[in-house]
């Protein structure tokens, strides 16, 4: 257990550094391998905003577009299995894009996929990956 220190505004704070994220993909997931031989892919979903959610000094949301990174095993499932169109849930963590310019104002960052469930219900053979 962490100690907390006496002043009422100090807070120990976990590092947290978790997504679940459900979305379309925009594209099929082009395979291919690192120098030492590990399958990736990368490809992107959108996902459309809860439109139960009220906001009164907005207007109409748009759709965010994320950016997955699948890896090993789970990256040769989902080249095989999933198409653009298909509905996904992914849980995993932030991580900053590769080549990333830190004198650039943007930081931009894409989701590790850890695990990938299948939405679809023509995917009989894998319907989850892990």
């Amino acid at each position: 257990m962490h100690e907390m220190n006496e002043s009422k505004n100090d807070y120990y704070l976990p590092e947290v550094n978790r997504v679940a994220i459900a979305g379309t993909l925009m594209h099929d997931p082009p395979l291919r391998w690192t120098k030492k031989g590990v399958p990736v892919t990368n490809f992107i979903i959108s996902t459309v905003p809860d439109t139960t959610l009220s906001f009164q000094d907005e207007s109409e949301r748009e759709s965010c577009y994320v950016s997955i990174v699948v890896w090993a095993n789970q990256a040769i499932q989902c080249n095989k299995y999933l198409k653009k169109g298909h509905s996904v849930l992914i849980l995993g963590e932030l991580q900053s894009m590769p080549n990333l310019d830190l004198k650039c104002e943007d930081y931009p960052i894409q989701v590790n996929a850890q695990w990938i469930q299948y939405l679809e219900k023509d995917i009989t053979k894998f319907e989850s990956s892990y």
